[in-house]
Parts: structure tokens; sequence; C-alpha cells
């Protein structure tokens, strides 16, 4: 009998582009976790990792239990839960908690999501973001004064969600105060990752450019979007 698994109703990312979600490729004849970085100076790698295979079995269920070829994308927040979209458009919940850090070798460099840099400093908030862009898709309201995502409830219906409607505006304006004095005053789309780290892209001058805005830690997820 087919698993069954529940559909995701949470902040499902959509419209992103290739480098900011995760894929399942087969290379050689072994399914392997992918991911796309694009370097500063536009080259493309294509970085893997063999560690995850319980992740593998775990994306591949929902798309062939749903009808889909095994493998292609799939996304974690930053609650841990594995989220897959399939052909049809829907994304399920394939995972409730996946905990186990995703970290790719490339060349000489350790991708991941940590809030540090290539040689394993600390980074600042304001300071280039150097690790990967897969993440959670938030927005921050023109003038710092809220956060929302963009829902999908039912076909042809958007709903948008805001943070103050779950935390009280008081609290979800703090909250977005601290990234507006990185993101800037006309607001816009910023991630959230499975490590808790906050990174948006910005104008850098000569076109856009990953900026770090923090970590939000235990405290922080008190005031944040309550988990699906």
């Amino acid at each position: 009998m087919p698993q069954s698994f529940p559909v995701f109703t949470g902040n499902c990312p959509k419209n992103v582009s290739k480098d900011a979600k995760y894929s399942i490729r087969s290379l050689a004849g072994e399914s392997v976790v992918t991911l796309t970085y694009i370097t500063d100076d536009g080259e493309r790698w294509l970085a893997t990792t063999q560690n995850h295979p319980e992740l593998v079995e775990i994306v591949n269920a929902v798309k062939t239990a749903m009808g889909d070829a095994p493998r292609g994308q799939f996304y974690i927040n930053e609650y841990g839960q594995v989220i897959v979209p399939v052909a049809q458009g829907t994304y399920y919940l394939a995972e409730e908690n996946y905990d186990v850090p995703l970290e790719f070798e490339f060349e000489g460099k350790v991708l991941s999501g940590g809030g540090v840099d290539f040689d394993g400093r600390a980074l600042a908030p304001g300071d280039l973001w150097t690790g990967p862009h897969p993440g959670i898709p938030y927005v921050l309201k023109a003038g710092g004064g809220d956060i929302f995502y963009r829902s999908h409830p039912r076909p042809f219906v958007t709903k948008d969600v805001k943070l103050s409607s779950a935390v009280g505006a008081d609290a979800a304006r703090a909250l977005a105060n601290r990234i507006q004095q990185v993101k800037g005053w006309r607001g816009g789309r910023f991630y959230v990752n499975e490590w808790w780290e906050v990174f948006a892209p910005v104008d850098g001058g000569l076109g856009l450019e990953y900026r770090y805005i923090g970590h939000l830690d235990e405290s922080d997820r008190d005031t944040w979007f309550p988990k699906p």
C-alpha cells in the first residue's frame, strides 16, 4: 500500500532561483543530495554529498507516492521540516524534523548554512553572506513594520500571512526592525534557513549581493511564525 503524506500548509517556496533549493540527483548511478552554488565571479558549482541516504529515501518516497519520478527538488525549513513539491504544484511534508546538518565539500571549501565564512569565522550582521542560498523566503514590508509570507490556501487564492497576526504588532515590529538594518527600508525578500540563519539579497551598487542579517536564537523564536 503506498505511503501517504500530509499536504504542507505552511510557507511553501515558489518562484525561487535554482540555487535557493536542494535537489536529489543521480550521479554515477547513485542518488545524492546536491546544491548549486554561485560564486562571486559567476562560477556555478555543483556540490554533492553522499552523507544523507535517509534524506534521499524520504524525498523519493514522496515523489513516487504522488506519481512523480524519484529525485528532484526539496526544501528544509527553519523547523527542520522537509518539504517536497510534486509535479502538480502541491507541497507535501516528508519529514517533521530532519536534524542532520547538510554540509558540502567542494574544491577545499565547506559549504553549509551556518553563519560562518569559508575560514570558519563567525559572521556579523551586514557581512557578505558566503553560504549557500537554500532557505525559506519571507518578505519584509517597506518601512520595516512587519514580516509576511504568501500562502496559497486553495486554487486561485493567495493570502499574506503576517507575523504581527501571530505574535502581535510590537514583537513583529521589533524583529522586522532588526532585519531592516541590513535589508533596507524598502523591504523585500529575505531567507531563513534550517540553521536559523537569516540572509538577504541587497543592492550592492554593482548588482545584487547577499548579506548576513543574523541568527534567530531561542528567544527570537518565541516571536517568530509558529511551526506549521
